[in-house]
């Protein structure tokens, strides 16, 4: 008999076991949630971290779960809504790279923000063993990835944000395994899950964007308690002909569910930890703007002229051409790269108004120009998904055209453990995090697999 979308789905989610999961996932998966954890104490200092919070405050409650990088308490759902606006505030938690052999561009999903807010608002409180964390934690980011890819280009080219959208669903997935659902009633949650998913790429360059994995994480999680309550949903709410997959997307291809875990999402198309503090799209050129320099013996100051090319469909991702302020910047190629050029560097502090208006950056933006070459024409030309072509043009009339076709923390060019701590560090000293709090976190993760209690090591996340 033929299973229905919902129904591979739910059974994946519940008869996958910890003994499934590659060595390899589970190594990247230990540096995700560090990662994670790191990005989310450097966006507790958000004003969009702050600002949610202080909506959330009036049901805070000590009874409720806890909210990164404060003392606050809220209800299960509202935390995990909290937790995941947190995580993805400075857009610098991992991303979960567009599947290379798709067709047309689905988008990238942050998977690790939703599901460690999901998993943090169950288990406070309650003893849950590594093991039965990390089981819950891939299948929600095998979940997001492959009903992604199985939603097709459509989704993405009418405005809807995969982020978003995949969270509700990875998070009631995450949720159900740990819950340890039974198969009608996670089918029920991922029924449930399917009328809650939605949010739009027209927010970009908003606080909304960085809302969208909380109110996913809220979603999911809030789908499989209506669930376990006797709440009802359609058999199967995510295939058929006026299902989610049909409604969102282009057809209901059935292809990518049935290669759940074969291979995991982590080791194709792998998971990018960001060096750089905003949409991996922006990443491969910024990543070797220095190596360019310095093959073509230019210095920076050289450079008068930036012409920068990607795919069609990225170009329409980052939507702000000259940006005025911080949040815009973060969906500026422009702005990334100029930023990059001129001080060789983009941290925490630099996408704000303040450093998005000094008058070299705003003169640089004027000089540098960025188009699209058709998704169509990508494959003939030998173009990955994320290929960046820079020309520069030199003071001396000199010009030279680069391509990079992949960025640093990429899936081409992993980040180690080691590295990730790094990167966690400098997340840590920009909020002025307690460092043995910090140490025990990268420690924690690190032994996650061997824990008896994941909440010894995510006490170290909250005041």
């Amino acid at each position: 008999m033929v299973q229905t979308p919902t129904e591979l789905l739910a059974r994946f989610i519940i008869e996958s076991h910890y003994s499934d999961i590659p060595g390899e996932a589970l190594a990247y998966g230990r540096s995700s949630l560090l990662d994670a954890s790191a990005v989310g104490i450097a966006g507790s200092a958000s004003k969009g971290a702050k600002t949610l919070n202080s909506v959330l405050l009036p049901y805070s409650s000590t009874k409720g779960a806890r909210v990164i990088g404060t003392d606050m308490r809220l209800p299960a759902p509202f935390a995990a809504m909290a937790n995941g606006n947190t995580i993805h505030a400075d857009d610098f938690d991992d991303t979960l790279a567009a599947d290379p052999m798709a067709d047309g561009y689905h988008g990238s999903t942050h998977p690790t923000g939703p599901l460690l807010s999901t998993l943090l608002a169950l288990i406070d409180n309650k003893r849950t063993t590594g093991k039965d964390f990390l089981i819950a934690y891939h299948v929600g980011v095998e979940v997001m990835a492959k009903l992604n890819s199985a939603l097709g280009s459509r989704s993405f080219s009418a405005g809807f944000h995969p982020t978003a959208l995949m969270s509700a669903f990875g998070s009631a997935a995450s949720a159900a395994r740990l819950k340890g659902l039974d198969l009608q009633t996670t089918k029920t949650a991922l029924g449930i899950a399917a009328s809650h998913a939605c949010g739009l790429r027209a927010n970009f360059g908003s606080m909304m964007k960085p809302y969208h994995p909380g109110h996913g994480a809220m979603s999911g999680l809030l789908a499989v308690e209506m669930a376990m309550g006797g709440f009802t949903a359609a058999a199967d709410a995510i295939g058929g002909d006026i299902g989610f997959l049909n409604a969102y997307g282009d057809s209901a291809d059935m292809a990518p569910l049935e290669a759940l875990g074969c291979p995991w999402a982590y080791l194709s198309p792998g998971m990018w930890i960001k060096p750089y503090p905003s949409g991996n799209l922006t990443h491969p050129g910024m990543s070797r703007i220095d190596e360019f320099l310095e093959k073509n013996n230019a210095l920076r100051n050289d450079v008068c002229k930036l012409d920068i090319q990607t795919k069609q469909s990225i170009y329409d991702t980052l939507i702000h051409h000259h940006p005025k302020t911080g949040l815009q910047s973060k969906f500026s190629m422009e702005f990334c790269i100029v930023k990059i050029l001129i001080d060789g560097d983009l941290g925490l502090n630099d996408f704000s108004d303040e450093v998005v208006q000094r008058p070299d950056i705003q003169h640089m933006l004027g000089n540098t120009k960025y188009s699209a070459f058709p998704d169509s024409e990508s494959k003939d030309l030998g173009y990955e998904n994320y290929t960046t072509l820079i020309t520069f043009t030199l003071k001396d009339g000199r010009t030279f055209t680069e391509r990079s076709d992949f960025g640093k923390g990429s899936a081409h060019d992993p980040f180690s453990y080691d590295e990730t701590a790094e990167k966690a560090q400098r997340c840590s000293n920009y909020r002025d995090w307690p460092q043995e709090k910090f140490i025990s976190l990268v420690e924690g993760w690190k032994q996650i697999d061997t824990v008896s209690d994941v909440n010894e090591i995510s006490q170290n996340l909250f005041i």
